[in-house]
């Protein structure tokens, strides 16, 4: 590494502001709560993300509880002891400060920080998908009454399938037959390209990367395509396409910057960025009004979620990152926030509890699950065009220069932010 970078562990300062909400993350950076300053970015050890392949994903009704994270534990290390004392607990409340506590499944396709490993990663999440693909077919053909009793199995990509479906034979059988003509449509053939590619240069790291740019375009713009073609509606075959495309498109998209960074194009890499990340955030934007809306107004909001209904599975973490591709809720002050969530808490009180039922409740779990996953999605891209712009404006002449090696030690590092950085 040309630049110095610490372990995040090692950053007491960090650590501070994440616990007291002066910091939080968005994506793969650390950012000022007050400004949305960006203070550092998140990279990966390339040994850390290798031991992130296997891990499994909490369940999608595990919801508020689970606070601890699989990544919180690889992380921390045992030189914990560094640290101050009054930070000494930071092993247990790092995964909750860095809002990894219950991210979608659907946002796992990429990684958290920056890695020399990420293609690796991103090739073995798009074999993840197509798992997930024969995992919930199989469940669909099979058939199903309710799911309250495996919700500890219910987790993985499209997991949340699961939910929307439950009551209705006839609708999983839908999702069935949608499911095999997903994989005589050309996205999974792109998506298995694209995997091809990954292996293939994971493998040979130091060979030309012209042809797996052109694959990784290629498989870009199309996958946008059939994401931006969705449109955006709580039923199941809609989600099904809508979702697999928007991960591949982020997977292609995030492939093709990382190879033009490595390459040493930075400013190639930027301007790629700052055409897809709009438009994904375009996309988010769309999904998050279409199914946060209500015929109750108080409860057309994404801080529907942050009423007492709904802390048992929906964590403040992942109502606020859903809040974040909301129109309705992106810019309201802390006043307005609050009214909002009194407003939807009485609405709740109010109304009849028979409106308010479990398939109901579950369609919910559902809405929070997906946009969770698209505003993590749209977050990383946007921290990965930061990243480019500040290798750019660094003079890097490939990311690899600045990225930790085979040989650091592992765990997750924080790169500073320059004031002529970003």
């Amino acid at each position: 590494m040309l630049i110095d970078t610490t372990l995040l562990v090692r950053n007491p300062i960090i650590i501070k502001g994440l616990i007291d909400g002066s910091l939080k993350r968005f994506g793969g950076v650390i950012r000022e709560a007050a400004t949305g300053r960006i203070v550092c970015h998140l990279l990966e050890s390339s040994n850390l993300t290798s031991k992130l392949f296997p891990l499994p994903l909490p369940p999608v009704l595990d919801g508020a509880s689970a606070v601890t994270n699989v990544i919180g534990q690889v992380i921390i290390n045992r030189k914990l002891n560094e640290i101050q004392n009054t930070l000494n607990q930071v092993q247990h409340i790092l995964p909750s400060v860095l809002q990894v506590s219950q991210i979608a499944a659907g946002a796992s396709v990429l990684n958290l920080g920056v890695s020399i490993a990420g293609f690796a990663y991103m090739g073995y999440k798009l074999n993840q998908i197509q798992a997930a693909l024969d995992r919930v077919q199989k469940s669909m053909e099979a058939g199903f009454d309710r799911v309250e009793g495996r919700l500890e199995c219910l987790s993985g990509q499209l997991a949340y399938l699961h939910l929307l479906v439950e009551h209705s034979r006839k609708e999983q059988q839908y999702i069935a037959t949608a499911i095999s003509e997903l994989h005589r449509m050309v996205l999974i053939k792109e998506m298995a390209d694209l995997r091809a590619e990954i292996v293939d240069r994971s493998r040979y790291p130091d060979s030309s990367v012209r042809d797996a740019l052109k694959v990784a375009s290629r498989v870009r713009m199309v996958l946008s395509d059939q994401a931006m073609q969705a449109k955006p509606a709580l039923e199941g075959q809609t989600l099904l396409i809508a979702d697999v495309a928007t991960q591949g498109w982020a997977v292609a998209t995030a492939t093709e910057a990382y190879l033009l960074l490595e390459d040493g194009q930075m400013n190639e890499a930027r301007e790629l960025l700052a055409l897809e990340v709009p438009r994904l955030k375009t996309v988010a934007v769309q999904w998050a009004d279409t199914l946060l809306s209500d015929e109750r107004s108080p409860l057309v909001t994404a801080y529907r979620f942050a009423t007492p209904y709904f802390q048992q599975h929906i964590s403040t973490e992942r109502v606020e990152r859903i809040a974040d591709i909301s129109s309705v809720d992106t810019s309201l002050t802390k006043e307005q926030i609050r009214r909002k969530k009194k407003n939807a808490e009485l609405e709740f009180e109010m109304s009849y509890r028979s409106q308010f039922d479990r398939q109901w409740t579950y369609r919910q779990i559902v809405i929070a699950e997906y946009l969770d996953a698209l505003s993590e999605l749209s977050a990383r891209l946007e921290n990965l065009q930061a990243f480019a712009t500040l290798c750019e404006c660094r003079g890097i002449k490939s990311s690899r220069d600045i990225l930790p090696g085979d040989d650091a030690e592992e765990g997750l590092y924080v790169l500073p932010i320059s004031e002529e950085g970003v």
